[in-house]
């Protein structure tokens, strides 16, 4: 079974994003969490993000951007994904403009948990044929299903 469906489901994708910016990006994304009341509908996580964002931009390149951050409201990490067709300046390392989001937010002492599962999307969307396969994804359960075939395939990080 894929190790990252354990963390995201359809209720945590938004498809498509409406953001046309950075700050409004990450905000859209952290909504699903308030609404699921994940975390409480205030400043502090966004803040957190956006502090992590002005200090190295977590648009990796390649069309992908990982925002993350730690806080005390959640009790596991919570995962959100977006997808942005005509893409957002995030200020990325290639100067490109992100497509694919994920938002994650771990609890403050489980550090590990939280780099490994960066460390797992990384991986994944580092492959130019899921990127692609991702942008192509009209409905929340195709990209569902379309990550966890490719994350079953690439199995090897154990969380």
């Amino acid at each position: 079974m894929s190790i990252l469906v354990k963390y995201i489901s359809t209720d945590f994708i938004v498809l498509p994003m409406q953001a046309t910016d950075g700050n409004s990006a990450i905000q859209e994304l952290l909504r699903p969490l308030e609404e699921h009341h994940i975390l409480e509908p205030d400043q502090a996580c966004l803040e957190s993000i956006l502090r992590r964002e002005r200090r190295m931009s977590t648009g990796v390149g390649k069309g992908v951007a990982l925002p993350h951050g730690l806080s005390d409201q959640v009790t596991d990490v919570a995962v959100v994904m977006g997808i942005s067709p005509g893409g957002i300046n995030f200020r990325a390392v290639d100067n490109m403009l992100c497509h694919i989001f994920v938002l994650l937010i771990s609890p403050r002492d489980q550090p590990e948990k939280h780099l490994k599962l960066l460390s797992r999307f990384t991986k994944l969307l580092s492959g130019g044929q899921l990127r692609s396969v991702l942008l192509e994804a009209r409905t929340a359960e195709h990209l569902l299903d379309t990550l966890q075939d490719w994350d079953d395939k690439e199995n090897d990080v154990l969380l």
